[in-house]
């Protein structure tokens, strides 16, 4: 599947090509690394779904999510920073 990803609030976006069915625990941090945006903590890095307008939970893939190719994502630190 092909995406496009925002690098942390930068603005910068990039087209990767990613395994849809893998875990996003797993995911994350291969696609923070291929954008080249390295965070001290990678637990703590979250996905959102610019086109679809929600948070991505870590437990499922992209293709569980219901993401399509094109969707616009963005991946930064603080995953899940607004939910108690």
């Amino acid at each position: 599947m092909e995406v496009f990803v925002c690098r942390g609030y930068s603005g910068n976006i990039h087209r990767l090509t990613v395994n849809e069915y893998m875990p996003l625990v797993e995911l994350l941090p291969v696609m923070a690394r291929s954008i080249g945006y390295y965070s001290s903590n990678e637990e703590n890095l979250g996905l959102y779904n610019m086109s679809k307008d929600f948070e991505y939970s870590v437990s499922l893939s992209l293709n569980e999510a219901k993401t399509e190719n094109g969707d616009l994502l963005l991946l930064a630190d603080g995953a899940g920073c607004y939910k108690k």
